[in-house]
């Protein structure tokens, strides 16, 4: 009798988990991120590459879609006035800072009004940057801000509000789609691609796929010879750059002559 009670209760949590499950919410649906191409190569006349991303959010929700590169540590020197001279006065140390970041997002004011526990943009980037070395605490701010137009000058950094499309919302999703160009001096890697689902200002889903950037062709070889032979990249060098040189002259004053 015990042990048919016992099953009983059994039997009961059981139905009872089946009802739960059948009430519970369906998960948010896959938001299908897709990229074209997936694989950027970077050959000899390689020349930037236009990237097109498409996903869906739920109908009614704003985004935001980000481009990301490693971590990178960069070193620079501070220049300061020593009497009539401007000369290096010591060095600044930057750490956790992406080799490339573009931001999109489908409202403008997700970038250009974010709010201050932001997880996308520069808000973020602005927790996560870390300066050390010749820098004092009240200059943070002043030295991020050069950063970040450093950044922007040399096209690996971006800001794009409003870029972000969101098409009219069909069976309770809208479609999304953006289109960014990578720029000419982008380093080989995997790159992440996200998009994030705003509600309320905070992220409420994220999904991210990869952008992988190989070399191939020349440029791979060089690269490849510069790793591990560097005796046979040394020479290489110098014949490219005498070659170079002679056609240059021999252009020059072949047009000199006319």
């Amino acid at each position: 009798m015990k042990h048919l009670v016992q099953l009983g209760r059994k039997v009961a949590w059981l139905g009872l988990g089946l009802l739960l499950v059948g009430v519970m919410p369906a998960r948010a649906a896959d938001p299908g991120l897709k990229i074209s191409p997936s694989t950027v190569q970077i050959g000899t006349f390689f020349n930037g590459q236009s990237v097109t991303v498409s996903g869906t959010i739920p109908a009614g929700a704003q985004a935001v879609l980000e481009v990301i590169g490693s971590s990178a540590e960069e070193h620079f020197m501070r220049k300061g006035r020593r009497g009539p001279l401007w000369m290096n006065v010591g060095e600044i140390k930057v750490q956790d800072a992406p080799s490339l970041y573009l931001v999109m997002s489908s409202a403008k004011e997700l970038l250009t009004a974010a709010p201050a526990d932001a997880t996308w943009g520069y808000r973020a980037l602005e927790k996560r940057i870390i300066f050390s070395g010749k820098i004092e605490p009240q200059e943070r701010q002043e030295f991020l801000k050069q950063f970040l137009e450093l950044k922007e000058s040399e096209h690996i950094y971006s800001s794009r509000p409003g870029e972000l499309k969101v098409a009219a919302a069909s069976g309770g999703a809208s479609p999304v789609t953006a289109s960014f160009p990578l720029p000419t001096n982008i380093r080989p890697g995997t790159y992440k691609i996200c998009l994030s689902v705003i509600a309320d200002g905070k992220a409420v889903s994220n999904a991210c796929t990869d952008l992988t950037v190989e070399m191939v062709g020349f440029p791979a070889l060089m690269a490849q010879l510069a790793f591990q032979h560097g005796v046979a990249y040394g020479v290489l060098a110098v014949v490219i750059a005498i070659v170079v040189g002679f056609a240059m002259g021999f252009l020059f004053k072949g047009g000199g002559g006319h």
